[in-house]
């Protein structure tokens, strides 16, 4: 008797495992059925708002719902980041966040809350804002090399501007030094716009930081990407001034909460590739210093763990700590 109740308690768990697995699947299938929420890491405005709303306005007619741009500051972005891993993996709550809180914070604090890897299910890169070197008003260089030469002859003096202590700016001058074999002094501000009339007016040697569109008045010798930057015309890529790995900028990208379901991710992901194909999106993009990235689900877990090996060595040589800010 027992063996028989044993069987049919077996068999009724199947029964519901199939169910379930079948019932997912059908949800799946008729996606979006009902308005999808899209959490912005960060406040009103900005780059990265601008971009989260675009594209909710494009996608929402391709998906035939509509996407609601929610704004959730707070921890830098981990709120948010949070907040979407612990969602119901159905396709109607997903992520625009960026690679500070997403690949930085949890190296540089190991107390984050979130797993940027089990925690998520990796949609697409959006775009990114490339970290530009500045010379400041009053420092007489002509490109990076030279300022390198400088620094090389006068250890310890140059003085490094960024945005905050374990930013992509302060990280990305950390990479810039360690590969040319230089010391400095590094000043942090709260933000890109509190260093550019430091640097504009002489008090700063070199400041590293993403670009936007005000640093034009600046002298900027390098933009620290593999490829030439269109809304940059002339400026010289960091490999093309002669230090090629030295990259660094503030990527943009979509993300589920864990395990949604891959046909999903396929077509959040082609929204989303067609978003950045549009004429529209790539002039408003360009216009705040973004460039459009795009690709796989697949390229952005690659780049998630490049960088993640990349900035760890640059955090752990630096003896960096988020303990460090308070």
């Amino acid at each position: 008797m027992k063996a028989v109740l044993r069987r049919l308690l077996l068999a009724m768990c199947l029964v519901m495992c199939l169910c379930l697995a079948g019932g997912f699947s059908v949800n799946a299938q008729t996606w979006p059925s009902r308005p999808i929420t899209l959490v912005f890491a960060f406040g009103p405005g900005g780059s990265g708002d601008l971009v989260a709303r675009r594209f909710a306005e494009f996608a929402s007619a391709a998906l035939g719902q509509p996407i609601v741009v929610e704004n959730r500051p707070g921890g830098g972005g981990a709120v948010a980041a949070m907040a979407v891993s612990k969602s119901a993996p159905d396709g109607h709550t997903i992520l625009l966040n960026a690679n500070g809180p997403m690949v930085l914070r949890p190296i540089l604090d190991q107390a984050a809350g979130y797993d940027p890897v089990g925690g998520f299910s990796p949609i697409g890169l959006v775009g990114e804002t490339p970290n530009v070197i500045i010379a400041g008003a009053n420092f007489p260089v002509r490109s990076v090399q030279e300022a390198v030469d400088w620094a090389a002859k006068n250890p310890g003096r140059i003085t490094v501007a960024h945005p905050g202590l374990g930013t992509m700016g302060h990280l990305g001058a950390l990479l810039l030094a360690s590969k040319a074999g230089i010391t400095g002094n590094y000043v942090a501000y709260r933000d890109n716009t509190q260093m550019l009339p430091d640097i504009l007016g002489g008090r700063i040697d070199i400041g590293v930081a993403a670009y936007n569109p005000p640093q034009k008045a600046a002298n900027i010798l390098a933009v620290m990407t593999d490829e030439p930057v269109e809304f940059l015309p002339g400026v010289p890529t960091t490999r093309e001034a002669g230090f090629p790995g030295v990259y660094a900028s503030v990527w943009w990208a979509l993300f589920g909460p864990p395990r949604l379901p891959p046909e999903i991710i396929v077509k959040l992901n082609a929204s989303m590739n067609a978003f950045l194909r549009s004429e529209d999106a790539r002039t408003q993009m360009a216009a705040v210093g973004l460039r459009p990235l795009g690709g796989s689900a697949e390229d952005l877990a690659k780049r998630m763990a490049e960088e993640k090996v990349i900035w760890s060595k640059v955090v752990e040589d630096a003896r960096i700590k988020m303990t460090d800010q308070k």
